[in-house]
């Protein structure tokens, strides 16, 4: 059974690629005399220029006969391969071959000896002629039929290659730079750490030594008391920013544990209701992108607290099929208008959230209304946002499909962390 399997697999290869083609038509019975082709030319037509072989076998042949090959051009056979050669003789062991110029069709005709062969005719001669064979000219291999679709085939896998390629190239690229920046952050905050942090702590410690020597009904002892305290809000200030700078990797991965522990770090007041909502399976986000998302929603946070007087601060992250939604929503006090628009004076948060959003992508909002509350959202859309995009990326119709699907309560996996 394998035997006749590999022979059915051998003659399928054989004819996918022209290499043994063996078609042919004949006259006479199995006993009498019978032609057949054991190798074709290519189809052409009419080209003066280019001659190919053309072979095959006869069986039960006579003494003295021969064979005529004609080859048909446009309308009409033309015998082969010139006007006075029309003949070819059978070899001792029944194999014959010949010369032929193109045509579409190839025909051999065993004939005797007294045969006169029409030079050219419009259709094969019988009378004289003991067995005939007709065969298609071989077709290029650009002319058959899986020709085209094995060029759609592997144009696709090249273009296919070539965009995986690219994305790769890119991901390294922008890995390599997540990298880069995130050590310049971490030298950054340890440089600030050693240098201007300690230095300032040495100068606190210093004042404090001072002040302890004053009496207490010096007039400067006022004074230095609010020094000491600026003092002491600029360490803790700081402490809180190198917090940020070095923020690790595992934290901006888990945004959820990463934004319940702020409060924690700015030394929450009592009386502040504090939740972070998650609405869907959280996805993995990107290494590029993290950071700034990480830093945003952080600075929203931050000023939330330290700013809006407010009574309640809720933390919506939203993992959608087509975004990553983060919404940062508070009942304090709310934000000046033309701060929203511009910002305050010396303080780059929100221009500094706006530059972060931009850069990689996402859609920034801030909406404010007096004594109504603030809220700081921000959109980054999926295939930038989440790292399982880049390899499974479906179609635009299949996203929306899925995120309606989604939107329904039964769907949503909701989780809240009350602090």
């Amino acid at each position: 059974m394998s035997r006749f399997l590999a022979i059915i697999l051998l003659l399928g290869i054989c004819n996918l690629f022209g290499g043994c083609h063996a078609s042919w038509t004949g006259s006479g019975s199995t006993v009498g005399p019978r032609i057949e082709f054991t190798t074709v030319p290519l189809a052409g037509a009419d080209n003066p220029e280019k001659v190919s072989a053309i072979e095959g076998r006869v069986f039960h042949a006579q003494a003295g006969q021969q064979i005529v090959v004609y080859a048909k051009g446009e309308t009409k056979w033309w015998v082969q391969p010139r006007a006075d050669q029309p003949f070819t003789k059978i070899d001792g062991n029944s194999k014959w071959s010949s010369s032929t110029h193109p045509g579409t069709e190839y025909a051999a005709l065993l004939v005797g000896s007294d045969f006169q062969p029409p030079l050219t005719t419009d259709v094969l001669p019988t009378e004289g002629v003991f067995a005939s064979a007709v065969a298609k000219g071989e077709l290029t291999f650009w002319h058959r039929w899986w020709f085209p679709p094995v060029c759609v085939i592997v144009g696709a896998a090249i273009i296919f290659g070539a965009h995986r390629l690219r994305l790769h190239q890119m991901s390294r690229k922008l890995s390599m730079r997540f990298e880069e920046r995130l050590a310049e952050r971490t030298r950054v905050a340890q440089e600030l750490h050693d240098t201007l942090l300690q230095g300032v702590l040495s100068a606190s410690m210093q004042l404090h030594v001072v002040a302890d020597q004053l009496p207490e009904n010096s007039p400067s002892r006022p004074t230095l008391n609010r020094v000491l305290q600026l003092m002491g809000q600029v360490v803790d200030e700081g402490r809180n920013t190198l917090r940020g700078l070095r923020s690790s990797v595992e934290d901006a991965h888990d945004l959820q544990t990463s934004f319940s522990r702020i409060p924690q770090e700015l030394g929450n007041q009592q009386g502040i209701d504090f939740r972070v909502i998650v609405e869907g399976p959280p996805l993995a986000l990107r290494p590029t992108i993290r950071d700034d998302v990480y830093s945003i929603g952080r600075e929203a946070l931050v000023n939330a607290f330290r700013h809006s007087r407010a009574n309640s601060i809720d933390v919506e992250l939203e993992y959608a099929a087509s975004q990553l939604r983060i919404l940062v929503r508070d009942d304090g006090c709310g934000i000046d208008p033309q701060v929203v628009k511009s910002g305050r004076d010396g303080h780059w948060g929100l221009s500094g959230m706006r530059e972060r959003a931009t850069r990689i992508g996402a859609k920034f909002r801030v909406l404010s209304r007096s004594q109504g509350g603030t809220e700081v959202e921000l959109r980054v859309p999926s295939d930038i946002a989440f790292e399982s995009c880049s390899s499974t990326n479906a179609p635009g119709w299949f996203r929306r499909l899925y995120r309606r699907k989604q939107k329904g309560p039964s769907q949503w996996e909701r989780s809240e962390v009350d602090k």
